[in-house]
């Protein structure tokens, strides 16, 4: 591709030289934007403090702990009431007379639902009835007032703790669930913010080393020039055209290195948000923290446990089987016949008067109680044996789920492992290949210049290999840089990394 746009650009020096077009005049420098300095650190901070998907995220937690709340509601006790006004007017077997009855109810009550699936109901109620025969052998106004408590105990299916739990243990785990999902966010907002800065520096540096091959390219360009205007060269000699075209060629690479920091600049103000100020869209980001070069020793096999003791995703699937373990549990409890044992005392007080029917009540005189058994089994049971036997195969389906997310977090954490090793040595062979290609250079500079052997091209070719040389070594710190990051994020200790304190939502 070089080879293809300096043939170009000889071929259009050439023509220029040629037929004597005028030279298209330079364009105007861009104006100097405002900058910002801003180190690592900071835009971490900015990062877990504004991103928008991080802020969306941290909702989930707060609608999972609702859940929690719904969930517990079916303990909490129901108060009722019900209130009856009737009359009626009706014809009697034994004569033509006919009766007229009026009646008045209330009744007031609280149930509650307790854990171990305990039904309590306590009642009070009163009413008042009266007849329109007087020689009818009944009171009349009669009052009534009377309370009772009623008791219903499962004993096999709907009994237990834990089975009438469920749904509250199930929708604590989902709150966990939602809170290591916003940790395996955060995570990947660090891992995506400290990244794009990485790669501003890469960019920030890259059009650095370009133009230092810009100014070796014109330094060359100056230097034949002047070789023209002493008369050693001709002004259609070859070497004129070469160097124009390098110089090109090195202005083309500014350009698009240009495009390569706005990019990032643009893509760290989205991460951090700063692009909520229009403003910020002008203002060039200058880093100020320096990669690194080094790295500690790592260990592959404590990575990993590291992983699997610390990944977001890990304590996911772990909260998930938890989930499906409640979820057979209950299952399984839903497979018994259902026999509950139920139970009920009260007692009532009748007069004419309420003073006097409240005489009896208090009395005790008048009571009633009861003891039954209910028992019920569906023939066959087929529809509880098969949710129960689905949720065993979905708990066998997130099993295997977790072991293959262990194999892929050992794969994650030993290729990053690998990564950072292979990234140290890149970085102490691109030293050595800037050493030699600088040794190259001065060489063929001397050819060229003192000498007078060597050809412009093969200063040329020194140049770019240098080049090259230099960009591959800042390539390689970059490189080492994000897989440090990489290994952070694989062993879930990213956010450790930066100093950072997580509270959970």
């Amino acid at each position: 591709m070089r080879a293809t746009l300096s043939a170009l650009a000889i071929l259009a020096a050439t023509a220029t030289g040629l037929f004597g077009g005028e030279p298209k005049p330079k364009p105007e420098a861009a104006p100097q934007r405002p900058q910002r300095t801003i180190s690592l650190k900071e835009i971490v901070e900015l990062a877990l403090r504004r991103n928008l998907v991080l802020a969306a995220e941290k909702i989930n937690p707060k609608r999972a702990h609702t859940v929690i709340v719904e969930q517990s509601a079916i303990f909490d006790p129901t108060a009722y009431s019900q209130a009856t006004r009737a009359k009626s007017k009706s014809q009697q077997a034994s004569s033509y007379l006919s009766q007229r009855q009026q009646s008045a109810e209330a009744v007031l009550g609280v149930a509650k639902l307790m854990p171990p699936g305990t039904v309590v109901d306590v009642h009070a109620g009163g009413s008042r009835q009266w007849s329109g025969e007087a020689f009818v052998p009944t009171l009349s106004p009669a009052y009534k007032e009377e309370w009772g408590v009623t008791i219903s105990q499962p004993l096999l299916r709907g009994f237990g703790v834990r089975v009438n739990t469920a749904g509250i243990a199930t929708a604590r785990n989902e709150r966990r669930i939602a809170q290591a999902q916003l940790r395996s966010v955060a995570h990947q907002t660090v891992s995506d913010a400290t990244q794009t800065f990485w790669l501003l520096v890469l960019a920030i540096r890259d059009r650095a080393l370009i133009q230092q091959s810009l100014d070796r390219a014109l330094n060359l360009q100056k230097d034949i020039q002047a070789r023209v205007d002493a008369k050693v060269l001709g002004e259609r000699d070859p070497a004129v055209a070469q160097a124009k075209a390098e110089v090109a060629v090195r202005q083309e690479e500014m350009v698009v290195a240009g495009q390569a920091i706005r990019d990032a600049e643009d893509a760290l103000k989205v991460i951090t948000d700063l692009a909520a100020d229009p403003a910020v869209w002008n203002v060039a980001l200058i880093p100020t923290t320096e990669p690194p070069t080094t790295a500690p020793p790592l260990d592959a096999n404590q990575a990993v446990e590291a992983a699997l003791a610390k990944r977001p995703d890990y304590r996911q699937a772990q909260l998930g089987i938890d989930n499906q373990d409640i979820l057979i549990h209950v299952r399984r409890n839903e497979i018994k016949p259902r026999l509950d044992v139920n139970c009920g005392f009260g007692n009532s007080g009748l007069n004419r008067s309420w003073r006097a029917a409240d005489h009896d009540l208090r009395s005790i005189d008048y009571y009633a109680w009861s003891v039954g058994v209910t028992f019920e089994y569906p023939l066959g049971n087929r529809a509880a044996r098969s949710r129960y036997r689905r949720a065993r195969l979905e708990h066998e389906q997130a099993r295997l789920n977790q072991r293959v997310l262990e194999r892929q977090i050992n794969l994650e954490v030993r290729n990053a492992v690998r990564a950072v090793v292979t990234n140290v040595e890149r970085i102490r062979a691109s030293d050595v290949s800037i050493d030699a290609g600088k040794e190259r250079l001065r060489a063929e500079e001397i050819r060229y210049k003192d000498a007078r052997v060597g050809t412009i091209q093969d200063v040329l070719d020194a140049q770019a290999a240098l080049a090259e040389a230099e960009r591959r070594h800042l390539r390689a710190v970059i490189d080492l840089t994000n897989a440090l990051v990489g290994v952070e994020r694989v062993r879930g200790t990213i956010l450790e990394a930066n100093d950072v304190t997580w509270e959970e939502e």
